[in-house]
């Protein structure tokens, strides 16, 4: 018994260190391409499977939406190293991101619980969710769905018409701003929501 708990506080440990070092290389993946898109680009589509497949290895459980995004994933890195000279490719990464993200919003708004309720029910299991409280998580599921579109638009500009160097400072900067700011900002909306709509909630 010992045993198996010793295992499963170290499964747990691998599994923090895999995802630490999947959002690092997430973070630098902008970085990464400016600094060996000319180069060395093929370390770029390298590191780019990697992260893909080290994702779904500590994802937990290995469903369909996790199979079709590796192969997606591999696809794209497949379509990047085929066209040779053309590794330019590989900047359209956080396009796609965007893009899934924004989709898998709608898909849950028209297919409900929201994206956000359904973040929410994983955070809060034991919480009751009343019509006012779906419909807010509607709203921001919805914003959040018009960022990714808008975040998407201006990471496929920078792709296309900027430079490497633009492109990897709103890829790899700009754009993580621009998250953290609407995370903060509906935080805040979000403590005056409840004081005003559950006073006795926020008073507990």
């Amino acid at each position: 018994m010992r045993l198996l708990g010793e295992q499963t506080v170290q499964s747990l440990a691998y599994r923090r260190i895999a995802k630490l070092t999947i959002s690092s290389g997430l973070l630098g993946y902008p970085f990464l391409v400016y600094a060996c898109i000319d180069s060395h680009p093929e370390l770029v589509v390298a590191l780019l499977g990697a992260l893909g497949g080290v994702r779904l290895v500590v994802g937990g459980k290995i469903d369909g939406s996790r199979i079709v995004g590796l192969l997606g994933l591999v696809a794209f890195c497949a379509a990047a190293w085929w066209t040779g000279t053309r590794f330019e490719l590989v900047k359209l990464y956080p396009l796609f991101v965007s893009m899934g993200g924004a989709a898998y919003g709608l898909w849950t708004m028209l297919h409900p619980p929201s994206a956000v309720e359904r973040l929410a029910q994983l955070s809060m299991p034991n919480e009751r969710f009343d019509d006012r409280k779906r419909a807010y998580m509607q709203r921001v599921t919805a914003i959040w769905v018009v960022f990714f579109v808008g975040n998407g638009s201006a990471a496929a500009y920078t792709a296309v018409f900027a430079s490497t160097a633009v492109w990897a400072v709103y890829n790899g900067l700009v754009s993580y701003v621009l998250i953290g700011a609407l995370f903060s900002a509906e935080y805040l909306f979000r403590i005056w929501y409840r004081k005003r709509h559950y006073p006795s909630l926020s008073a507990g």
